[in-house]
This record gives C-alpha cells, structure tokens and sequence, in this order.
C-alpha cells in the first residue's frame, strides 16, 4: 500500500466514496435523468484518454512545467501498486462522472459543471495549476461527450 506520508488512501477512497453518495442522493432527489453512454461513447472516452495521455507525453518533452507536474505526480504515484493506482482511477472516474455529469451538469448545465470539476482540481502548489486548467479542459470534453454521445 501507500505511505503515509505520500497518499493517504483512506482518505482518498472515503472522499471518493462520499462524492458517489453525494451524487445519487443529489441525483435521486432532483429525479434527474441520467443517460449512460454506449458502446460509442466509450470508444470516443477512451481515444479522448489515449489523446490526453500522448498530449501529456508531449508536454513533458517539451515543457518544464509539465515535467515538474510529471514529478510530482510520480512522487505521489510510484509508492503505490498497480492494483491500488487502477482502483483509485475506476473510482475517481466513476464518482466524479456520477457528480460532475450525472449531477451536476444535468442540474445547472455545461458550463458550471466544467468550472466546478476544475475548482475541485484546485492547484495545492503553484507547479500544479496547468493541471486545475486541464481539469476545466477534460471538463468541457467530457461533458460534451456525455451530451453527444
């Protein structure tokens, strides 16, 4: 597992636990409606990834700040197994998409969604704000994934 003093995963996973919570009351309670891509949409996710990952690589042979965002990542990353990297990824991607699509963005919109997903990505040091503007990013995509898809 992580050391203590790199990633406390407990408290990652209850706070990503809380999100999915907060999320299907807020869904539940409002009767939103929440529409589950198919097949295409995953494929569309999916090379969306595959473009953010090679975007990233790029950035990181090119840019200071995007190696030093590459390091920091690392720094938090490397201690832990694979395993434990996979499910913190389904979990962040699962919760924040049931919170930031399925919730809110059926609640106020595109727009707000986009910028609360970046906000909740909000730079703990100043090397890692290219990462909060990404978040805004990834949020627009995403959303307009989940709109057209």
């Amino acid at each position: 597992m992580a050391r203590s003093s790199t990633i406390p995963l407990r408290s990652v996973l209850f706070f990503y636990a809380l999100m999915t919570l907060a999320a299907g009351i807020w869904i539940y309670a409002a009767r939103l409606p929440v529409t589950l891509i198919g097949i295409e949409g995953l494929v569309e996710a999916y090379f969306l990834g595959i473009a953010l990952f090679v975007i990233s690589l790029m950035l990181s042979a090119k840019f200071q700040w995007a190696k030093e965002l590459e390091r920091l990542f690392a720094e938090v990353l490397t201690p832990l197994s694979w395993p434990v990297i996979f499910l913190l990824a389904l979990l962040s991607s699962v919760s924040e998409e049931l919170f930031f699509r399925g919730a809110a963005q059926n609640q106020f919109g595109l727009i707000p969604a986009s910028l609360l997903f970046g906000l909740i990505h909000f730079p703990v040091r100043k090397t890692m704000i290219p990462w909060t503007l990404m978040a805004v990013v990834m949020g627009f995509l995403l959303g307009g994934l989940y709109i057209y898809a």
